[in-house]
């Protein structure tokens, strides 16, 4: 299968949170198969710190790596665009955002009942917390990336798993989110109500939503490296919408905004 580069993004937190910096693992790295980017951020002590999130499919953990309050938490992708989660005042936060279909982390509930909620890592999932300490010990960025790289080497065979939705989820990819559910059945040999019971308990979406969202992130990824330049008309054809009406109709159910103004708000 002829694979697609597909990057879940949340660029409010890019673009509106203090001293951002970010980085992809390497290739040759032991999570590059499960992990999209690392990224940290501080906020600013007496200011309003706040982002929104938009749908991505993915599953971010943050760690709040305060010397007082320590706190790691775990979030997952909204059906649209929402508020921020609560953030404490002047505090560096280090953050891992795993690819949607991921095999490092696994949780004691499905996806589907996960979906769009923020809720402390301990709830959701059995971890060393000795780990932990260290990761919000560390000193700078790369430290904590380097943490983190050694912490998953005992997760290495989850990640190496392959199954239905990792081969559904990459033929999604493939096809920049212009796919049905009825062309996967066929693919895949697997029933249409079958598929859907198997992506709501792993993704937590459908996969007709998820192959929605797949293309509206695709869309937002060349909005983005066009910035204030891009030609609607273009995105909307480069990403399988009918016309520039579409488009906007399709951005603005998951941004909750169209991607004028969306791209406005990052100003």
């Amino acid at each position: 299968m002829k694979t697609f580069n597909f990057f879940p993004a949340q660029p409010e937190i890019n673009y509106k949170m203090g001293n951002y910096v970010e980085k992809k693992p390497l290739e040759k790295s032991i999570t590059h198969k499960s992990v999209a980017l690392f990224y940290q951020f501080k906020t600013r002590k007496g200011e309003l710190n706040s982002f929104s999130l938009i749908p991505d499919g993915s599953i971010d953990l943050l760690f709040c790596c305060s010397e007082k309050k320590p706190s790691i938490f775990l979030w997952t992708s909204p059906n649209q665009r929402s508020e921020s989660i609560d953030l404490q005042d002047d505090c560096e936060y280090f953050g891992v955002r795993f690819y949607p279909e991921q095999r490092f982390i696994e949780l004691k509930y499905s996806m589907r009942e996960l979906l769009g909620k923020t809720v402390s890592l301990s709830d959701v999932m059995s971890i060393d917390h000795s780990v932990l300490e260290q990761i919000f010990a560390g000193k700078s960025f790369e430290e904590r990336m380097h943490l983190f790289e050694e912490f998953s080497k005992r997760y290495y065979p989850n990640m190496n798993h392959q199954d239905l939705i990792d081969y559904s989820v990459k033929k999604i990819y493939s096809c920049k989110g212009n796919i049905n559910v009825k062309q996967l059945s066929i693919e895949t040999g697997y029933s249409d109500r079958y598929l859907r019971k198997k992506f709501e308990e792993t993704i937590g979406f459908t996969p007709k939503r998820f192959s929605e969202i797949v293309r509206f992130q695709n869309s937002l990824a060349t909005m983005i490296f066009t910035k204030n330049n891009y030609n609607p008309l273009d995105v909307a054809y480069d990403n399988g919408y009918h016309d520039q009406a579409h488009f906007i109709k399709g951005f603005k159910k998951f941004a909750d905004l169209t991607p004028t103004q969306f791209m406005y708000n990052l100003q």
